[in-house]
């Protein structure tokens, strides 16, 4: 076997347009492969009708030849993705059956979250790297044919993200109903877009745009808009565009014929029902976001999952997982979580995690589930005190937060919901859902927080450093405080069994006093 061949690494992904094959070498991220092929599936699916058995069996056979490029390469790992907006088709399990007969490939589905949060990766390199001398904030934006993902910049750091449930296709489909019956259709289709985005801001942890200054935006994996200006400026545009020369493009072409996109403008056939929606939509965005330039980026979702597999294979240290804890902490901040004592409980569940390691042998992706429910699993007393942790799960249940998958979201939610009384066996009805491994991950980590949170159940941080030790049958605890200590000492025995009961240790807290120095 060629040696390189275990550095090498392909991605596929299967979205609502067709396929992606992306081959690379893990150890310098540089690409030996990439093949596109275009097979529309986004009629069916935003149609609600069953994607046709034709069109299955076309994606079947185009991942056959990935899976033969990648075998002449001697490619030995790789992995199927598939796009949210296919995950919505009525029959995707079916879509998933048959793909995995055809080629024995078994289809991982992507929230839409995650494909943002992989999407943004390789351009949010870039900003960090950037010295940006006017301190704009920058928005990128990700337009995909049912979705539309905003992540805001500022001085290179990330802030938030947010999407709505919004792209070409929709609105293609809607213009379509508009022209029938509305004389002024683009009117129209503008205030709808309008309202989508006014509902985006209402429902925003952190209000995506925090600043009215002049701003930039990059719109993401947008090759066919790209080229549509390059042709129409009969120039390269380069990285970027200014927001009053696109303007004149989009109401240059708001009218124009399918036949002057196609022969002058050298557009896809395939595109022509979303040339319109996409510039429309693109240009209420800059109009939201007060930019006065666009950029372009080929950044795509395939480019973050490489990423996310160096990482994991230990051949990257790019680590973007601050960004999902920066969105935690949005939510967290816009339920009016108690700062002090969320900070608290986090730095001693994460201590907890790190020490007991020998015995839960979790890893860094577990880690993160449990400092975003710990970030979190008070956010129900917004909602109510009385049993706020079926609030607190209520509320996660309902978010989303980039780089997590809804598989992730009701795990943290589970955490959250038993980190106060109520145990996973007391609760096996709530549990039907769940995999036998998912209730052991969240018995496991729902115990850690509900220790970390009896530290500071009464929320006057009467403990600020704790140390652990693994003795044969039970998990010492050491809290370093001058403080009484009886009110823990109490709660944190009647929170504790819970811990026996998912480790088979016993856990025991002590207290040892600190020197005045």
């Amino acid at each position: 076997m060629n040696t390189l061949a275990v550095k090498y690494y392909g991605v596929m992904m299967v979205n609502v347009q067709g396929l992606e094959l992306l081959i690379v070498n893990l150890k310098t991220l540089k690409p030996l492969e990439h093949v596109k092929k275009d097979i529309n599936l986004g009629d069916d699916v935003y149609q609600d009708q069953p994607v046709k058995y034709e069109s299955v069996n076309r994606v079947s056979e185009a991942l056959t030849g990935f899976v033969q490029i990648l075998n002449d390469y001697g490619v030995e790992n790789y992995k199927l993705f598939g796009s949210s907006a296919l995950h919505q088709a009525i029959n995707s399990d079916f879509i998933a059956d048959q793909l995995f007969l055809h080629t024995g490939l078994n289809i991982e589905w992507l929230s839409s979250s995650e494909e943002t949060y992989y999407r943004n990766q390789n351009i949010s390199i870039e900003l960090r790297n950037q010295k940006n001398d006017d301190n704009r904030t920058v928005f990128l934006v990700g337009i995909t044919s049912g979705n539309t993902a905003i992540t805001e910049f500022k001085n290179g750091k990330f802030v938030d993200s947010t999407s709505f449930a919004l792209g070409p296709i929709k609105i293609a489909e809607d213009l379509q109903s508009l022209r029938q019956t509305a004389p002024s259709s683009i009117g129209l289709l503008n205030d709808y877009i309008d309202s989508k985005l006014n509902d985006f801001y209402i429902g925003n942890p952190a209000s995506v745009v925090s600043s009215q200054k002049p701003s930039k935006i990059i719109l993401l994996g947008s090759l066919p808009l790209q080229r549509l200006v390059e042709n129409y400026e009969h120039t390269k545009v380069g990285e970027t565009i200014t927001a009053n020369d696109f303007t004149e493009l989009v109401d240059d072409l708001v009218d124009t014929s399918d036949q002057y996109l196609i022969e002058r403008l050298q557009v896809d056939p395939n595109y022509i029902p979303m040339v319109l929606p996409e510039l429309l939509l693109t240009r209420r965005i800059l109009r939201v976001t007060n930019a006065v330039e666009i950029g372009f980026s080929s950044s795509g979702v395939v480019d973050g999952l490489v990423n996310q597999e160096a990482l994991e294979r230990g051949y990257s240290k790019l680590d973007f997982t601050p960004e999902i804890i920066r969105l935690a902490l949005n939510l967290s901040e816009h339920y009016d979580v108690e700062p002090v004592h969320r900070d608290l409980v986090t730095k001693f569940a994460l201590h907890l995690f790190d020490q007991l390691r020998p015995l839960h042998k979790l890893g860094r992706r577990e880690r993160t589930l449990l400092q975003v429910a710990s970030i979190l699993h008070d956010s129900g007393n917004y909602i109510g005190i009385h049993e706020h942790y079926l609030h607190s799960e209520y509320i996660i249940l309902h978010s989303e937060i980039i780089g997590l998958s809804r598989d992730d979201i009701r795990v943290i939610a589970a955490i959250a919901r038993y980190h106060s009384s109520t145990t996973p066996n007391e609760d096996l009805i709530h549990f039907q859902h769940i995999s036998a491994e998912s209730r052991r991950l969240i018995a496991k980590l729902a115990a850690i927080l509900r220790l970390a949170d009896a530290l500071d159940d009464d929320r006057q941080q009467k403990i600020k450093k704790i140390s652990v030790s693994i003795k044969e049958s039970k998990v010492v605890i050491t809290v370093f405080s001058n403080a009484n200590l009886a009110y823990e000492h109490w709660i944190f025995n009647t929170k504790s069994h819970f811990f026996t009961e998912a480790y088979g240790y016993k856990a025991v807290l002590k207290q040892r006093g600190i020197k005045a120095k």
